[in-house]
């Protein structure tokens, strides 16, 4: 019975929200660890604790979670988070919002997709190295590496969200081209952003 309302709550959310608004505004994310061990454990008590610090609730955009160890972070087909960061909870919250802005950016293929169009403007010739796979998902991350900056700075301050954007570019190694052009060019990024209302906060 519980089952069926909560599914029939999110049907009535869906039809009465925007394309772009979360999903349910207060939901309970579903978190299932994958291969369970110690380390999706003490990731999943951090996550779980990380929603209770913090209103995450306008970057829900897919409410169904999973851990496992030793994979890639991903937003799709189910967003699935590794244990990488899970004695760092900060790193952590910032890889789980940068997954849920891939829903995010889904949701709002349009405006992604204009923003895109300027950010391969400002940036019209592309490195070999510290991008990700291909140009067109490096510009796609630039947008998204850019938001998830921004959200950090709006949620651990910019000392903090600074410290983790400078561990990602030289320690963690992870899209370190594109994470150095959203601190570089952050002014003209953040212009992208706002005209074409991208943020999700």
């Amino acid at each position: 019975m519980m089952i069926r309302t909560f599914i029939l709550l999110l049907v009535l959310c869906s039809c009465a929200t925007k394309p772009n608004d979360p999903i349910i505004s207060g939901a309970v994310i579903r978190i299932t660890e994958v291969g369970p061990n110690k380390w999706t454990a003490i990731t999943r008590q951090n996550l779980e604790h990380l929603m209770q610090v913090y209103d995450l609730a306008p970057l829900l955009y897919t409410l169904d979670i999973q851990i496992q160890s030793q994979v890639v972070p991903h937003s799709h087909p189910i967003l699935t988070l590794n244990t990488r960061y899970a004695e760092q909870p900060n790193k952590l919250l910032s890889v789980f919002v940068h997954e849920q802005l891939h829903w995010w950016g889904e949701k709002n293929k349009i405006e992604m997709n204009k923003a895109i169009e300027e950010i391969k403007i400002l940036f019209p010739n592309l490195p070999k190295e510290g991008i990700a796979k291909d140009a067109n998902s490096t510009y796609l991350h630039l947008v998204i590496c850019f938001l998830e900056y921004k959200t950090m700075i709006h949620f651990l301050k910019k000392k903090e969200a600074n410290k983790i954007l400078k561990d990602f570019i030289q320690k963690d190694k992870i899209y370190p081209w594109i994470n150095t052009q959203v601190y570089l060019k952050y002014k003209s990024i953040d212009a992208i952003i706002k005209k074409h209302k991208l943020s999700p906060l």
